[in-house]
């Protein structure tokens, strides 16, 4: 509950409010994120709605947020698989402190018709040293 705080769920909320509508599509469980430097694993469920992205946090799931696609600014894709796992996207978005949400693979088509391509980057990572070294920067960034 402390990491939340110091993180600013509440802030982020306030500025990305979801409205209390059901929505149509699939839910992506657990999946991590970072608000700023905390860092969160398997604590958000979200969901790629017409007006954006809608996380709901494990830690307070009465208060979602919904990310407009307008505020994604960045949204890196790996092209590697690093123990047998192929790797996530990794959204990037606008507020005080860096937001980090990985989402599966199977989500790219849906992002890509959302989000301008010119916020699109490719990483190609070779090994497991360097994907750590490559999320230890992306988390140093912020």
């Amino acid at each position: 509950m402390l990491s939340e705080k110091a993180a600013g769920w509440k802030a982020l909320v306030e500025k990305y409010p979801a409205s209390e509508i059901e929505r149509p599509g699939e839910i992506f469980k657990n999946l991590n994120g970072d608000i700023g430097s905390t860092r969160f694993n398997r604590a958000f469920d979200v969901q790629l709605v017409q007006e954006g992205i809608r996380v709901s946090p494990n830690f307070a799931p009465r208060f979602p947020m919904l990310i407009p696609w307008s505020k994604i600014t960045e949204v890196t894709v790996s092209e590697v698989r690093v123990l047998g796992h192929e790797q996530n996207i990794l959204l990037k978005a606008e507020w005080e402190k860096t937001l980090h949400f990985s989402l599966p693979r199977k989500t790219l088509p849906a992002i890509q018709a959302k989000v301008a391509a010119d916020r699109f980057q490719k990483i190609e990572i070779g090994s497991l040293p360097e994907l750590f070294k490559e999320r230890l920067k992306n988390r140093n960034t912020r």
